[in-house]
């Protein structure tokens, strides 16, 4: 008997992940093992469970999918990752490549074609919604004219994106050591990291970048 692709739906819509919950079922290759409501959630889970594709929103409440997608590639590079989004922003398409995602998906697809999407990224081909690769391919022009701004910050850790999201929520280092479970002078030593990774200098800095970059998105 054939083995089911396992899958992992990311959303923090709880409507969202029913709904490609019960699609993805009609497919009898298909089996989402699990689901999750947050990037955090999702990353927690990648190290309990075996997963083969991971459908990931973009934009949810604290860490952003593309963040999301970097930290899964450097864990567990098997993963396929399709991040799945009503943005069709040139500049997401293109951070989203760089993260390491093997697919780029706008919701309004097709339910027959999302489910085709999922078995040609399983079995190693790429995909970018055709309604954004004009965009990226202008973007790509666009990067070649300078190099220097090819060259990204080093991507945060696990735990680094963690201390970001309470930072940006306007928690001391206290309140932080203890919501992680963690001691204030560790607290300390990541925060050190990551004004070092943002370029930045003191926490309303760090907090800005993060926000401004799409590091953090805020509770909608």
């Amino acid at each position: 008997m054939e083995s089911k692709i396992k899958v992992m739906v990311v959303d923090d819509h709880a409507i969202v992940r029913e709904g490609l919950t019960s699609l993805l079922g009609l497919d009898e290759k298909l089996h989402v093992v699990a689901e999750a409501s947050s990037s955090m959630e999702c990353l927690d889970k990648i190290d309990k469970h075996m997963f083969d594709i991971i459908l990931m929103d973009l934009k949810m409440p604290g860490i952003s999918g593309i963040e999301a997608t970097r930290l899964i590639k450097e864990r567990h590079p098997e993963i396929k990752v399709i991040l799945l989004t009503n943005y069709d922003d040139e500049a997401y398409v293109m951070e989203a490549i760089k993260s390491g995602a093997d697919g780029y998906v706008l919701k309004d697809v097709k339910q027959g074609d999302l489910i085709q999407i999922i078995h040609k990224i399983f079995q190693n081909q790429a995909f970018i919604d055709p309604n954004v690769t004009r965009k990226m391919f202008s973007q790509l022009k666009k990067s070649t004219l300078s190099c220097e701004d090819t060259e990204k910050r080093q991507a945060l850790s696990h735990r680094e994106l963690q201390i970001i999201v309470l930072l940006v929520e306007g928690k001391s280092n206290k309140e932080i050591a203890q919501t992680i479970h963690i001691s204030p002078d560790t607290v300390k030593s990541h925060l050190k990291n990551i004004y070092r990774k943002l370029g930045v200098h003191n926490r309303s800095q760090a907090a800005k970048v993060s926000i401004q970059e799409g590091i953090v998105h805020l509770t909608r």
